[in-house]
């Protein structure tokens, strides 16, 4: 199959490169976060896919994955914002990384880490006269937003700081 831009990647046609950067991004993924293989292959691939826009299908061969495979994993990532719909009249859906999309979801992410700080927090006042056992479970939780919570704003400076100086 042809897509605009010449033959249609599949897993097996990408260089030795490509899968050796798909297959590594898949891998983090999946020891560190659990994400099954294909998921992890979907989230290497659109970030250097060939058309940037890719349908489903040509996500699927890309990564050798069904569509039942990562079509759950693809209307999650759209919905967060990371990914965005591209329709057209007559024309299959096609999927793209949306340009700052990564940036934006970490960004999004430490942003909501305060709000889980106070709410442990809030857990210990809950649980004053708890034992020690049921109380420091909490409270490790706590320091750890605490301390996490305590570098993010100087990290988020520093990051707009840098992203400043490269555009400029």
């Amino acid at each position: 199959m042809e897509n605009s831009t010449g033959p249609e990647k599949r897993y097996d046609t990408l260089t030795a490169a490509e899968r050796s950067f798909v297959d590594e991004v898949a891998h983090h993924y999946h020891t560190a976060h659990g994400v099954t293989w294909e998921k992890g292959r979907v989230m290497a691939w659109m970030i250097i896919s060939d058309p940037p826009e890719q349908t489903l299908e040509q996500i699927c061969a890309a990564v050798d994955a069904t569509p039942e495979a990562i079509e759950q994993l693809i209307e999650q990532l759209t919905l967060a914002g990371l990914y965005q719909r591209v329709e057209e009249p007559g024309r299959e859906p096609r999927y793209r990384l949306v340009d700052d999309g990564y940036p934006k979801a970490v960004s999004d992410t430490f942003a909501s880490w305060p709000e889980y700080h106070r709410i442990f927090q809030f857990g210990l006042e809950v649980l004053a006269d708890a034992g020690a056992e049921r109380r420091q479970r909490v409270a490790e939780i706590e320091e750890l937003f605490g301390h996490i919570v305590g570098d993010l704003a100087d990290m988020s400076r520093r990051w707009e700081e840098h992203r400043r100086t490269v555009s400029a």
